[in-house]
């Protein structure tokens, strides 16, 4: 039975002292990498109630994407360099030693004792549905607009020591553009929404800073707001979106996207 290794993947609120497991990633030498993640990102709120459930996610996405390369067939490697970037709020543990009869198996045995122990549902956020539809519509308009423009997803980005998400590039003849696509439909709390708007405008202001292959790009935030009832503090979100985007468009609920686009693409160029 051949030694491997696995690692848990779990928030940390470490002013409280409170932490819960929300992932297993587990290496087995001929096997290779395999990992599993809790879709059921809600429960972190219950150790810090303030935390932005999006960025979790696409710190989660920056693990995933680092288990992806060929170099992740060097377990151990790859788990300790995980768990030395992720050391605040997402941790990756240091590697832990284990005789693996089947990698499969042994996730599965890890996932249902640490992390949950129940089957989950996994629902899609009006965060992930947005950008998903947004990156359609923008490239669907592109295409019609302004074909020779190149339209790609960049996500999360670390830059410098920060971790930050440059949403979608859109470059062409005499042309680039960021685009961050924001959706607050689901959160009905003020401290909420400009929690999330605050860290999307934190990200422009680091990628804007930093130069890092993106100097010289305009930043445009597309806001898909709070339903009615929940807006009444829309206007301090949409504050902090314009102190640092190039221009910001907003989308009620309900309003078509599609069209919408189309009629802000020729603004921004």
């Amino acid at each position: 039975m051949p030694f491997g290794a696995y690692s848990i993947v779990r928030f940390s609120n470490n002013a409280s002292d409170q932490r819960v497991n929300i992932g297993v990633l587990v290496w087995h030498p001929l096997e290779g990498v395999k990992f599993k993640f809790s879709p059921s990102l809600d429960r972190i709120q219950a150790v810090d109630p303030r935390v932005s459930i999006s960025s979790v996610k696409e710190q989660l996405e920056v693990i995933r994407s680092e288990l992806a390369i060929p170099a992740a067939a060097e377990g151990p490697v790859t788990l300790n360099r995980l768990s030395s970037w992720f050391r605040n709020g997402v941790e990756v543990s240091a590697p832990y030693p284990a005789k693996i009869a089947s990698t499969d198996e042994l996730l599965d045995r890890l996932y249902e004792t640490l992390v949950y122990p129940v089957p989950e549902i996994q629902r899609a956020s009006s965060q992930r549905q947005f950008e998903r539809s947004f990156e359609q519509s923008l490239k669907i308009a592109f295409k019609e607009i302004a074909p020779k423009v190149k339209c790609e997803r960049v996500g999360p980005r670390k830059i410098g020591k920060v971790l930050v998400n440059v949403g979608i590039r859109t470059t062409g003849p005499h042309y680039k553009a960021l685009w961050h696509p924001l959706s607050l439909l689901s959160k009905k709390r003020p401290d909420e929404q400009i929690a999330l708007s605050k860290a999307t405008a934190m990200d422009i202001n680091v990628i804007r800073s930093s130069g890092n292959g993106f100097s010289g790009h305009k930043h445009l935030v597309t806001l898909q707001t709070p339903r009615v009832k929940d807006a009444h503090s829309l206007k301090d979100s949409l504050d902090w979106l314009r102190h640092e985007a190039d221009d910001v468009f907003v989308v009620k609920e309900n309003q078509d996207l599609g069209r919408l686009i189309h009629e802000a693409i020729p603004e921004t160029m």
